[in-house]
């Protein structure tokens, strides 16, 4: 979802909103996440990419072709990620592309590919946002997650690159995420100061997302979070000029709830038991081989709901598969939804201003 607060207060975007909600197809379309590709150069642990999956890709013309439908349908802003985009030859033409069509544009890339030139031509572009990632404030750290020695050095030798040569300039912003997890969660707010030396302006903690445990904080180390690393992590993020939002400094909750939710990967901490996600009648996911699905939660964990390589942009978001889902997720959740704290603010927002009753439930009763 993008920019809550101008569809909460343009008439032109929120009435349609509210009558999609109601059962009526939707009218546009207003974010995409697109996966150009599976392929990646590291081997994170916790992720299942970069161990020589090279499934099929579409080509350049026919993602020019969807940014074009994309636009056309009202989409406002793209989001371009992997596996690592730089491993695609043609991601700067495709990042051309979409800012052309003035979607505003950001990417995720681990930089590790980023060589002088293809940062100048990215930074050509008019390009909004680029995130990187650092997984811990150390060499060690880092390159024991990401499974490639070097990958820390080489990550942050192309954030200074990306500073040089902005200069002073606005665009990109340039953010890193950092993955928390057992190994590192301790030295987030160093990473805090390294970060902002090396030219971002936030860092977003992102607990991890998968079903080993020995990856995810227990109980007791979300508690020796809260109680001991938190407070430092405030102080660092003062001291950056970073947001002081409560989701970049707890991001696992405070309540006895959220911390036993958190210990079990489930990090909306319930929200979605009782509260809807807004995110199936505003946003898309397209993976790399154009088959679509609600977000990046859901991606290979339900059905696709259409295919870009076939069918339009607005047959898919319009289409029988994914209405059928809008309707029953208005009265049940999936599975995914629990282990997802991306838009939780946002919906927030959307709940409180659209004048819809929208039912209360309390299992989530769609399968994985």
């Amino acid at each position: 979802m993008y920019d809550v607060t101008a569809l909460v207060e343009e008439p032109l975007l929120f009435e349609p909103l509210a009558a999609s909600l109601r059962g009526a197809s939707p009218s546009y379309l207003r974010s995409v996440k697109i996966k150009l590709t599976a392929r990646c150069n590291l081997r994170c642990q916790m992720c299942r990419y970069g161990r020589g999956w090279k499934p099929p890709e579409l080509d350049g013309a026919r993602w020019r072709g969807i940014l074009d439908e994309m636009a056309a349908f009202g989409c406002r802003k793209v989001h371009f990620s992997g596996g690592e985009v730089l491993l695609r030859s043609d991601l700067e033409e495709l990042v051309a592309h979409a800012c052309a069509l003035r979607m505003k544009v950001t990417l995720t890339s681990n930089l590790t590919l980023l060589t002088h030139e293809r940062a100048r031509v990215l930074l050509r572009t008019k390009l909004n946002g680029l995130s990187t990632s650092l997984d811990g404030a150390s060499a060690k750290t880092h390159d024991s997650i990401r499974g490639i020695a070097g990958s820390f050095k080489r990550t942050l030798r192309a954030l200074t690159r990306v500073a040089r040569l902005r200069r002073h300039a606005v665009r990109p912003q340039v953010r890193v995420n950092f993955v928390m997890m057992r190994e590192n969660f301790r030295e987030y707010p160093e990473l805090v100061r390294i970060a902002a030396e090396h030219g971002a302006c936030d860092v977003v903690p992102m607990p991890v997302d998968t079903k080993k445990e020995r990856l995810r904080l227990s109980k007791r180390l979300v508690r020796e979070y809260n109680d001991e690393v938190a407070p430092r992590v405030r102080e660092a993020r003062a001291l950056a000029g970073m947001s002081l939002d409560e989701e970049r400094i707890h991001p696992y909750g405070l309540s006895a709830r959220a911390v036993a939710e958190s210990a079990e990967g489930r990090y909306a901490a319930d929200y979605y038991r009782t509260h809807p996600c807004f995110a199936p009648f505003l946003h898309m996911f397209v993976a790399w081989d154009g088959k679509v699905y609600l977000c990046c939660m859901t991606n290979g964990r339900i059905p696709p709901l259409g295919d870009l390589s076939q069918e339009t942009v607005a047959d898919v978001f319009r289409g029988a598969p994914f209405q059928a889902l809008r309707r029953r997720m208005l009265s049940e959740r999936l599975e995914a939804c629990h282990t997802c704290d991306m838009y939780l603010p946002e919906n927030r927002a959307l709940e409180k201003a659209l004048p819809v009753v929208l039912p209360v439930v309390h299992l989530p009763l769609i399968g994985q």
